[in-house]
């Protein structure tokens, strides 16, 4: 199944889970819920990515610190 979209989650520097999105939509909304550090013990980072290879990250760390890019 082709997708146009994905999102891998990170903890700590280690893959927890991609999840791969076809629409627009879906793939914002599911973005926009990756609020917070999660289960890491230090860190939590999100990628969302597209078909030509734009990314956007998103890092959470447990003191508090955002760091989106």
């Amino acid at each position: 199944m082709e997708y146009n979209y994905a999102i891998t989650t990170y903890y700590d520097g280690e893959l927890v889970h991609t999840a791969r999105i076809n629409e627009l939509f879906t793939a914002v909304e599911a973005w926009q819920k990756c609020n917070d550090a999660g289960d890491a013990k230090e860190y939590a980072t999100y990628n969302l990515s597209d078909l030509t290879g734009k990314m956007y990250t998103k890092t959470f760390y447990r003191n508090g610190e955002v760091v989106v890019k």
